[in-house]
């Protein structure tokens, strides 16, 4: 190096490990720039824009781990992420191996939502293949999920807006961030990193039927959240998960570890352990309960109407999103006297009662014995052509139902009950609010782990009797 004279008695073991470990990744770089190629972009409906993408495209991506080199700490985040396990998610791979791929091989309009599905549960192998997937013989597990490089070289997506895995990725040493300051060999910024379209081109989705069966960017464009310019980064990307006090909470230090010379503190670090609907922490902290009784202190016999509070206002979009057709959220309202648990069934303003579990014209079938009977359940309800409710989102024609908590709502829940003449001097009235990524039944259909109820919030209120006449 050119300027650099170093002597060995000058330098501590510290120094010149780092010296080390910078000349190798200079020369990294120095044979990335002179094998890199340009890519031409690729249009995800099936046509082509400029070069095809082809097997000899992957030379272009750097694997995840090579980030590690100078970004340890941030890929140590990655790793924990569902972007680092979007293919190897054992529902993703029994549904379109198993299911999607063997009925895609003689109809063209399956095959255009399996190239939808894997372009975002892993894109390298959809550049790769030209979704052209035939089984896992296709997809290398060099690049199984959505990996760093994948992500830091799109630039912009095809078509009037984002969705349906419509990105232009094109594969660079230049890595595309958030952070504006002069270009160097290694990065340079991007407008499009900071905003919510950069999410949103696989975290919206529309089916064969041109039903929007995942619609989590279009909940944040008609919400509050958009209207005041707060991106999709600023929860799911920040410490929480979600804004503290209305306002994103980040990390701060170096982006980078292993340089000769310091890298900048920066007061603004985004989080790569993107919680979300995966994240028990994250789905934990999304909603908060509150029971409100008009007076605590009740008479025997006598009957009393509770409300409760589903808070969502922490939320950019619908609780629950994503995959419609297969999560859901449901509300367990209980009276505890004397050591015993009486269910209490939310008053019902449906007349097919598919916001109340054990009562809806599908729940036999598609819920079993997941949830409590008379539970408030917020759901979707997705139907295939002969109007049956469907599970698989490539067979959905039409949402029938769908009472899931809009974003930034705040949705109360009404109670009528009739207290026992022979309760004690007290009760409890307790509320849980539980979220389930899919149903048993279903999980047991494609065979997969059962999914696990998570409590994401809850709320117990102490009320007095009153036995005086």
């Amino acid at each position: 190096m050119k300027g650099l004279i170093l002597h060995e008695n000058d330098l501590s073991p510290v120094v010149v490990r780092a010296v080390v470990l910078q000349l190798v990744v200079c020369c990294t770089v120095i044979a990335l720039t002179l094998s890199c190629t340009t890519a031409g972009a690729k249009s995800f409906s099936g046509q082509k824009t400029g070069q095809t993408p082809t097997k000899s495209l992957m030379r272009n991506y750097e694997p995840s781990s090579n980030c590690s080199v100078c970004h340890a700490y941030i890929y140590e985040q990655f790793r924990e992420s569902m972007h680092a396990r979007s293919y190897n998610n054992p529902l993703f791979k029994a549904e379109f191996f198993n299911i999607l791929l063997p009925r895609a091989e003689n109809d063209e309009d399956l095959s255009w939502e399996a190239r939808s599905c894997i372009a975002c549960h892993s894109p390298i192998t959809y550049v790769q293949s030209n979704g052209n997937i035939s089984g896992v013989m296709n997809v290398d597990q060099n690049f199984p999920g959505v990996e760093c490089d994948f992500c830091h070289t799109i630039n912009s997506f095809k078509g009037p807006k984002p969705g349906n895995g419509n990105y232009i990725s094109l594969p660079n040493r230049i890595k595309l961030g958030p952070f504006k300051y002069e270009s160097d060999h290694h990065r340079a910024y991007a407008e499009l990193q900071t905003k919510s379209e950069v999410c949103a081109v696989c975290h919206n989705r529309t089916n064969r039927y041109g039903l929007e069966i995942i619609s989590t960017f279009s909940e944040w464009k008609e919400s509050q959240y958009a209207e005041k310019g707060i991106e999709c980064q600023d929860c799911h990307m920040s410490v929480q998960g979600f804004l503290t006090k209305g306002e994103p909470l980040y990390e701060s230090g170096a982006v980078a570890e292993a340089t000769l010379i310091p890298p900048k503190q920066r007061a603004k670090i985004y989080t790569h352990r993107f919680p979300g609907a995966h994240s028990e922490s994250q789905v934990r902290g999304a909603i908060q309960l509150d029971i409100q009784v008009d007076d605590l202190t009740v008479h025997p016999g006598k009957e009393i109407i509770v409300v409760v509070d589903v808070d969502n206002s922490r939320s950019g979009h619908k609780l629950p999103t994503g995959s419609a057709e297969l999560r859901l959220l449901y509300l367990d309202f209980v009276m505890e006297v004397d050591g015993k648990t009486i269910p209490l069934t939310a008053n019902s303003l449906n007349k097919e009662k598919y916001d109340i579990s054990g009562e809806g014209k599908f729940d036999a079938t598609i819920l079993g014995n997941d949830i409590p009977g008379g539970s408030r359940v917020y759901r979707a309800i997705c139907v295939d052509h002969t109007e049956q409710q469907t599970q698989y989102s490539f067979e959905a024609v039409n949402i029938v139902f769908d009472n899931r908590l809009q974003a930034n709502e705040i949705r109360k829940e009404s109670y009528t009950f009739q207290v026992p003449d022979n309760v004690g001097d007290e009760f409890y009235l307790s509320a849980k609010l539980n979220y389930l990524r899919y149903p048993s039944n279903f999980a047991k259909k494609i065979g997969v782990p059962k999914a696990k109820p998570i409590e994401i919030a809850s709320d117990r209120k102490k009320v007095v009797l009153n036995k005086q006449p």
